[in-house]
């Protein structure tokens, strides 16, 4: 899957920001950042991920985000740094994420809540840290927590980042969790993540002396570039997340493809049904945009998946009616 290569304000909400190239680097661990290939210092860049249909508030500046909810204990150590490695200080991280039972605040019957949410500033060592609780599965989805890293109001990497499958299953036997079983969502089934331990997106948490976990994560990102995206020279494959999100009953899907291909927009449910199709058709190089009409189906999450040549990338949505 290309790369792409440039940052996006937040102006126009509801398209994703776009990346600089990954660097080539083999037999570099991904379980631990800085690396070092011949003692030189090795970072990589955040691959883009759906943001997600639950980020509301931007100013809840915090570290305890629990607001008294219940599971096991949670430190994230969140690190911000450039392609180099060198530490970003003064940046915002924004973690969101679900509740042991696989709920987020300011939505449906939890409307008006900032649980499980927050917001702080990256210190000179380009570290933000949280305390919460480890999060909760939902359906369709493998356990992971959302978060944006931007400045002042201008985006840098809005995504999400998910855990290793055997760290979920111990987790989900313990007394908060364990009334629910494990998720039925490996991270490899997930639409989003698609693979065991997602490249760049897994947070290695481990146990620690409290009973609870820490989680060391590090964002990789590069200074923006203000571009107009509708009249950018399309440079690779992307899908951008839908707008309005959440929506009722209509909203836009847009995309880009660089080469004339064979494209399929397809809508999905969380048990992977096929909705519909909105777009079955070889079309040349360009931007394109897809309204998709949800006026007969229920509520509910929704993913769609483009699929162009070799490019495969699904996003997820939110209905609410």
């Amino acid at each position: 899957m290309k790369r792409r290569d440039a940052i996006k304000g937040l102006g126009a909400i509801g398209i994703g920001a776009m990346l600089p190239p990954l660097k080539t680097i083999e037999k570099v661990s991904r379980k631990s950042l800085p690396s070092k290939l011949n003692n030189v210092p090795i970072c990589w860049l955040t691959p883009e991920k759906d943001q997600g249909p639950f980020y509301l508030n931007a100013d809840l500046v915090r570290r305890d985000i629990t607001e008294g909810q219940r599971g096991v204990e949670l430190h994230l150590v969140v690190t911000v740094v450039q392609e180099d490695c060198t530490p970003i200080p003064g940046v915002l991280v924004d973690v969101w994420h679900a509740s042991c039972n696989g709920n987020y605040s300011a939505y449906g019957a939890f409307v008006g809540e900032t649980f499980l949410r927050g917001t702080q500033p990256t210190d000179n060592n380009g570290v933000a840290e949280f305390d919460t609780v480890y999060p909760g599965w939902y359906p369709g989805r493998a356990t992971h927590i959302h978060f944006k890293v931007r400045l002042n109001s201008t985006t840098y990497v809005t995504s999400q980042f998910a855990f290793p499958d055997s760290t979920n299953n111990t987790i989900y036997q313990t007394p908060y969790y364990v009334g629910r079983g494990p998720s039925p969502t490996t991270n490899k089934m997930d639409l989003i993540f698609g693979a065991a331990e997602p490249q760049y997106l897994t947070c290695y948490a481990v146990p620690n002396s409290t009973g609870g976990y820490d989680g060391p994560f590090t964002i990789g990102i590069n200074g923006p570039i203000g571009i107009n995206f509708r009249n950018m020279e399309i440079k690779g494959y992307a899908l951008n997340q839908n707008y309005p999100n959440p929506f009722n009953p209509g909203t836009l899907i847009s995309y880009s493809i660089p080469e004339t291909k064979k494209v399929m927009l397809e809508v999905y449910d969380v048990l992977g049904n096929k909705i519909t199709t909105l777009v079955d058709a070889v079309q040349r190089a360009g931007n394109y945009e897809v309204q998709f009409d949800a006026q007969n189906i229920s509520s509910g999450f929704y993913f769609y998946k483009l699929t162009a040549g070799d490019f495969v990338q699904a996003k997820e949505m939110l209905l609410i009616k």
